[in-house]
């Protein structure tokens, strides 16, 4: 397959740039430096993801997936992942490309418990919800498109190493739940090859 990684150097993006390659995959990793991108045989692009015209030249080719897995680190108010589902997604649009991969939050869930809604409803009212307020607007234009797209839906993404196991569930039942990069690109990899998930934020977490 060919996939295109944007946020390739980052926790998610970085992992699972290496594990695309290691399987064999041709994978073109989209970073705002090139030179950052260290994986043997992936092939690097230097480009803004909110400029439009980056996003398309990267896309042209054409691909089988396209993966995002680009997010604030800190907790200020922020729009880069929706201003990232927009350009990636409308250039997708335009060039007929359909699959799409995103690592999200719990709180963009379609279902929840009683228990998973007040805890979400409390996570807004903290500095957590400016990164709640942009994954919503990513999710939104996802929705508002024509594509086939399966997001993880992180509650808490701690750094640690990978595990090898974790839950999916397309309910979130509340509480602070973990899970490590290496294993939230594992799950990304897995349904780029052979998706079980469609158009839908699949909860992962330990």
């Amino acid at each position: 397959m060919k996939i295109v990684v944007f946020g390739s150097t980052g926790r998610v993006g970085s992992s699972f740039t290496a594990k695309a390659a290691a399987a064999g995959h041709q994978v073109v990793a989209f970073a705002r430096r090139a030179d950052m991108v260290k994986v043997e045989g992936v092939h690097p692009f230097q480009g803004d993801v909110r400029d439009h015209d980056a996003v398309r030249t990267a896309l042209s080719q054409g691909c089988d997936a396209v993966v995002c897995c680009i997010g604030e680190a800190g907790l200020k108010p922020s729009t880069i992942v929706t201003d990232a589902f927009t350009s990636i997604i409308d250039a997708m649009t335009s060039l007929g490309l359909k699959r799409f991969l995103a690592v999200s939050g719990s709180a963009e869930m379609k279902q929840m418990t009683m228990a998973g809604k007040i805890y979400t409803a409390i996570l807004k009212r903290t500095p957590v919800g400016h990164a709640i307020r942009d994954h919503d607007g990513g999710l939104k234009v996802l929705q508002q498109s024509s594509l086939e797209w399966t997001l993880a839906g992180c509650n808490y993404l701690s750094d640690g190493p990978e595990r090898g196991r974790y839950r999916i569930s397309l309910v979130f039942p509340g509480g602070f739940k973990k899970i490590h990069p290496a294993d939230v690109a594992a799950f990304l990899l897995k349904e780029t090859e052979g998706p079980t998930f469609r158009n839908a934020v699949v909860g992962i977490w330990y």
